[in-house]
């Protein structure tokens, strides 16, 4: 598989296991869905083995700091009904922007958990460390396309030289 062209091919998966991604690894697959938190947590090993993906979708519910090791090659990142700490958002900031090229961030219904509702640690510390190092990061290159904000993820991007931000909505 992994000789064949499927930079065309879409791929969604809805309940993945871990031998169903290694068939996945180094292929040349075009477009990646991962409908769960579980998916994406089982797909993280072989992401940046694939060598063509140009587009990572993911759903689900992500706290801590993003480990998706993504390929050079992503062009967008969609975020479809997700929820997620700010911490993870913005370490998922700070690895688009380590890719060097221009790449489109989607967030769709993207719900921002409060620090409150952050588990097992002090959450306050980490986001302000995050926030330090989105800052010295050259986001440039990132353009964020945006449907129904909100306050904290403003607050994220705050300060930050995001290339491009798309507001959908106006409210």
């Amino acid at each position: 598989m992994a000789s064949l062209d499927m930079s065309q091919t879409a791929i969604l998966v809805k309940n993945g296991s871990s031998e169903l991604f290694e068939i996945f690894r180094g292929t040349n697959i075009g477009i990646l869905t991962l409908k769960s938190t579980d998916c994406a947590s089982l797909a993280s090993q072989i992401l940046h083995t694939l060598k063509k993906l140009t587009k990572l979708v993911l759903w689900g519910t992500y706290s801590g700091r993003c480990t998706l090791q993504l390929p050079d090659t992503l062009q967008c990142i969609s975020l479809q009904e997700v929820e997620c700490s700010a911490e993870w958002l913005c370490s998922l900031l700070i690895s688009l922007s380590s890719l060097d090229h221009s790449v489109q961030c989607e967030l769709y219904d993207v719900v921002l958990q409060s620090c409150e509702d952050a588990s097992g640690y002090d959450s306050h510390v980490h986001v302000s460390d995050l926030r330090s190092e989105i800052l010295s990061c050259d986001m440039s290159l990132i353009e964020i396309y945006l449907n129904n904000g909100s306050f904290e993820l403003f607050e994220i991007c705050r300060g930050t030289n995001i290339g491009i931000l798309k507001l959908k909505t106006a409210v």
